[in-house]
């Protein structure tokens, strides 16, 4: 074994970076060029097709068959121009990997390349090998996967890749979309009817999603030098390193030549992709690294996060780098979660989550704000199921993860900005000019501060105009805490217009029965707030004395889904 590790060590040594060649030096010339998107669509298809398929999918309507078979043409027609010869329906089985079953263009029996609009919509995959959490016998077979035109098809290698929904005969499902879809409607309906007190021309609300994504990559030959990296994914013997976590100055450090040559690889195939990656750095550990994305809708940030860490792990094998997705693969360093970035966006173009100087404005963002807050109080235990998982058990409460203490950071500000609303009902927020921080050197120009500081020890943190969600495992698919978040958060907004409708039913007006609603879930929930230390023992106590549960592992966490709020809240995305 000595010697095998000493041959690694030689080997990975003597590796040189490579550098891929750049179709443009304008990312914007070929980007998304392997995505068969709403641009493409509208190359191709009729105007009056094109315009149908742009209405049913921002109104989430059912195409009918005369338009899938259109959409089958063109995008057939496309994909043979670019050297595609397969297509197959992608989908995300309970698995937590993805899933797809090739099927070839070419009909032997016509000599032709053939690809109808049935053949689209709908495939019947075996479901007999899938989790299906014992709702079905082994010998119950069959399954169905459905297209999804709201992602937008794309080209993996020689493959047409067709997002898809998947499940069962019985019409259950056995994947993660098909509840995300559910939730995003869920949370959509629930939104647009509360935004309506406020402003009658919001006829819709979008969930959107930033998903920051941590990883190791470490040299193949040392990670083939170690049975535990290759059958496990993570550490199971040896010792801890001399200096432990004192090496965290590789943070934001110069990323190495071999792994900016990677990155430059897989950035490259993700713009092609259409995945809008736009940040990368060094993390806190040894051979830690990061990649963030811009916001999308959080039904495609999802695929597009399934889809980039299968993009990661083939480049990968081409520079020689083994990918570790796992939350915790090595003691005593910090380990790597997905940090999901979440908001709520309407149609009008404005962020819920956005504070603002106008009272009117500040009203419809502390309510949605209050009732996120509420919304994790309230089913706390249901979010901590969301993320349960062996390996992130490992991770949470060790080192820079957040704990396994479901808690809400919101800063300062906000904190006495709730304080008086509770207390005394007033809802002003003084924004004013920006603040600054003179640093006392003439040629630096001002800084400007951000109305809160930031706390990475939080799970669930406000952090200016979004939460973001940071207890989510690095390995997981997002599709599961998106659902529970999107799902509670629908159920949380039902139950305030219900509570506020009452008030004005009684004669209360709006304006008062929001803010004596809001008021009513500040001292409810409140305890769910801290601004502190999260690693500190401190908290466990704390949080302990204020009734928040603890779990720290997986299979007690997932008894939350039992419990009678889940089976009250969860049927609005799961069922």
């Amino acid at each position: 074994m000595a010697n095998l590790r000493f041959n690694a060590v030689q080997e990975a040594g003597k590796r040189q970076p490579h550098f891929p060649e750049v179709p443009s030096n304008k990312v914007s010339d070929y980007y998304g060029q392997a995505c068969f998107d709403l641009a493409k669509m509208q190359a191709t298809l009729a105007p009056d097709v094109f315009k149908e398929v742009k209405f049913c999918i921002a109104k989430g309507k059912k195409i009918s068959n005369e338009i899938a078979n259109a959409v089958a043409a063109a995008v057939k027609s496309w994909a043979i121009d670019n050297g595609i010869t397969h297509y197959t329906h992608w989908f995300q089985p309970l698995t937590g990997s993805t899933a797809e079953k090739h099927d070839s263009f070419f009909d032997s029996m016509s000599g032709i390349e053939k690809f109808k609009g049935s053949a689209l919509v709908q495939q019947e995959p075996d479901a007999s090998s899938f989790p299906s959490g014992g709702i079905r016998q082994t010998f119950e077979a069959r399954g169905y996967t459905a297209w999804d035109p709201s992602s937008p098809m794309f080209k993996w290698g020689t493959t047409l890749c067709i997002p898809t929904v998947f499940v069962s005969y019985t019409g259950e499902a056995l994947d993660v979309k098909a509840p995300l879809l559910k939730a995003i409607e869920a949370v959509d309906k629930a939104a647009t009817k509360v935004c309506k007190y406020f402003d009658r021309n919001i006829s819709s609300v979008t969930a959107s999603l930033g998903c920051e994504q941590e990883y190791f990559a470490i040299d193949k030959a040392l990670f083939n030098a170690r049975p535990d990296l290759v059958m496990c994914g993570r550490s199971v013997f040896g010792h801890a390193p001399a200096r432990g976590q004192q090496l965290d100055d590789h943070y934001f450090g110069s990323i190495p030549r071999r792994v900016i040559a990677f990155m430059q690889d897989f950035e490259l195939e993700c713009y092609k992709l259409g995945i809008p990656v736009t940040t990368r750095h060094n993390e806190v550990a040894p051979s830690q690294f990061e990649v963030a994305p811009l916001f999308e809708e959080v039904n495609v940030a999802t695929d597009h996060n399934m889809l980039m860490m299968d993009v990661m792990r083939r480049v990968g094998d081409r520079h020689e780098l083994a990918i570790l997705f796992h939350e915790k693969p090595f003691a005593k360093i910090n380990g790597s979660g997905k940090h999901n970035n979440w908001s709520l966006i309407t149609n009008t173009g404005v962020n819920l989550f956005q504070p603002s100087s106008s009272a009117r404005e500040n009203l419809l963002f502390l309510t949605f704000f209050v009732n996120a807050i509420a919304a994790v109080h309230r089913y706390a235990g249901i979010l901590r199921a969301s993320i349960a998982s062996a390996g992130n058990d490992f991770r949470l409460g060790a080192n820079e993860a957040p704990p396994a203490i479901i808690s809400a950071f919101i800063g300062s500000q906000l904190s006495a900005v709730l304080d008086e609303l509770e207390n005394s009902g007033n809802i002003k927020i003084e924004k004013g000019d920006n603040m600054y921080m003179k640093l006392g050197i003439d040629k630096i120009p001002e800084i400007i501060l951000d109305n809160t500081d930031r706390n990475r020890t939080s799970p669930f943190a406000f952090t200016g105009n979004k939460f973001e969600f940071r207890a989510v495992g690095s390995n997981a698919n997002v599709g599961l805490p998106m659902t529970v978040l999107n799902t509670i958060m629908a159920k949380q907004l039902s139950d305030f217009k219900e509570a506020v409708d009452a008030a004005i039913d009684k004669g209360k007006e709006k304006r008062l029965a929001i803010i004596e609603v809001l008021r009513k879930l500040i001292k409810e929930s409140k305890k769910v707030i801290f601004e502190g230390d999260g690693y500190s023992d401190d908290w466990v106590k704390e949080a302990e004395k204020r009734g928040l549960a603890n779990i720290k592992d997986t299979p007690e966490a997932l008894d939350a889904f039992l419990t009678k709020e889940s089976k009250e809240v969860l049927p609005l995305s799961m069922c």
